[in-house]
């Protein structure tokens, strides 16, 4: 099954230009007049990558320079939203540094952890030391019209980290994605984002499938965080991640419930320390014990239901597995460099 070209994943890096070119070349397509806050200073090294998936532009910029990013004011005025007609919603979520919006009398910070909401067709005055961002640009005629009254305004509703979490992951696994997955990635984007500036019960009913997916993957990211912990209990899982304990059994109804999830996790974590062949061979009954089964007969009871044999028979599968085995030749995904159509740098803005 075709996964998305490496070609069709735009990468771009100021550290490719001459240092007197690195900023003019970082700010000339976003569409936004831009000046820096202290010309001279350390040369301008950022990095964005991006892709588009649909009708949507997905991109993460980084600072790759040493410390906080060079800050630089941004100004997106009534004249040039009149010369260029662009007409949609950027939604950013910040992962390190901050940006200061500013609107008629009264500003905003924006730090890590927030997303939040810029319209293209209204005035964006701001200041930018971002170190990490992730940006989705989203056409306006597949939002909801109150979309446009959320200009500048921080998205604090519980979707809205579900949203986060999803643009992360997105990003992140943009080279695993298939070509035939994106439609599906496209809708359940779309519903999330719909629910996320919406209050209306048919948008969240809509977004409730990828909602609870979403949180699903964030409890169990949790769990293989703190798997280990003897404190680890649903009780402490409802008070971090922030959900309800009856939310919590719903999530993990058809699995036999959530400390069934951590038993099964614990299971497995020991079971790969077993099969790890540069570990010294380990003592079974400390091994339960740290994966927090302190009867060790009902480890091997639970081990032998779980894989179909004992840890002492997985210790010898493994060995006799490993003398037989022959490396297997490396591959290496070559990283594409070409600009995908419809893009503007490094900013993901669509071309008109």
């Amino acid at each position: 099954m075709a996964q998305i070209s490496s070609s069709s994943i735009f990468h771009f890096s100021t550290l490719d230009l001459p240092e007197k070119d690195r900023f003019h070349t970082w700010v000339k397509d976003n569409h936004c007049d831009c000046r820096l806050r202290e010309s001279g200073s350390a040369p301008f090294d950022a990095e964005a990558t991006g892709a588009a998936l649909g009708p949507l532009i997905l991109s993460g910029r980084k600072w790759l320079g040493e410390g906080r990013a060079s800050a630089y004011e941004l100004l997106r005025s009534d004249r040039l939203i009149r010369a260029d007609g662009h007409d949609f919603f950027r939604f950013t979520l910040v992962l390190s540094g901050r940006f200061v919006y500013r609107s008629t009398g009264t500003s905003s910070i924006k730090t890590a952890g927030d997303l939040f909401v810029l319209d293209a067709a209204q005035v964006n005055d701001c200041m930018v030391e971002a170190n990490d961002v992730i940006s989705v640009g989203v056409p306006r005629d597949l939002l909801p019209s109150q979309t446009a009254l959320l200009h500048g305004r921080t998205l604090t509703a519980g979707v809205a980290r579900l949203l986060a979490d999803h643009l992360v992951s997105l990003f992140r696994n943009l080279s695993t994605l298939r070509e035939q997955e994106i439609p599906y990635v496209v809708q359940s984007t779309l519903q999330l984002l719909t629910a996320a500036v919406s209050s209306t019960s048919e948008a969240m009913q809509e977004a409730a499938r990828p909602i609870r997916e979403l949180l699903l993957g964030r409890v169990l990211r949790y769990l293989d965080a703190h798997l280990l912990e003897a404190d680890l209990t649903p009780e402490k899982v409802c008070r971090d991640i922030g959900v309800s304990r009856a939310k919590l059994y719903q999530l993990f109804e058809a699995n036999g419930g959530v400390m069934r999830q951590i038993q099964r996790k614990r299971l497995h974590r020991a079971y790969q320390l077993l099969a790890d062949p540069s570990r010294l061979r380990p003592h079974i009954a400390e091994l339960a014990w740290s994966h927090g089964f302190s009867n060790e007969k009902y480890f091997y009871r639970l081990f032998k239901a779980e894989f179909g044999h004992t840890p002492g028979e997985t210790l010898e599968n493994i060995a006799r597995r490993n003398s037989a085995a022959k490396p297997l030749p490396a591959h290496r995904l070559a990283e594409g460099t070409d600009r995908p159509s419809g893009w503007t740098l490094p900013f993901g803005v669509p071309d008109n």
